[in-house]
């Protein structure tokens, strides 16, 4: 059997796409994608998800028509720090649907300050 390795794709500068669902470690359905983002992109992503479907062809083949809220962890407490996840990467996993409905996730490691 051919096997078929994920590759991560240069969208745009600050956008970088792992599409698993094209590769034998995720079956057709359900479409996942994870994004790894400048916290400038994230911020693009979190203000309009279709928007930014669209215009960096997440899902080319389907293109998303509903997203849920992007879950993200809150501020967090480290030995007595507070990180703060609005000036580092972050990473977006996206489930995309047959009937075009998708659900997504982000974490950050954020910057201690």
């Amino acid at each position: 059997m051919k096997r078929n390795p994920p590759t991560w794709e240069e969208r745009a500068s600050g956008v970088r796409i792992l599409r698993l669902y094209r590769t034998d470690l995720n079956p057709k359905w359900p479409r996942v994608v994870i994004l790894n983002l400048t916290a400038e992109r994230f911020r693009e992503f979190e203000r309009n998800p279709l928007k930014f479907d669209k215009k960096y062809k997440l899902y080319p083949e389907q293109p998303i028509l509903w997203i849920s809220h992007c879950a993200r962890p809150p501020h967090a407490k480290r030995s007595g720090r507070t990180v703060n996840p609005s000036g580092s990467d972050w990473t977006v996993a996206i489930i995309h649907g047959r009937r075009s409905a998708a659900v997504s996730a982000a974490c950050s490691e954020g910057i201690v300050v």
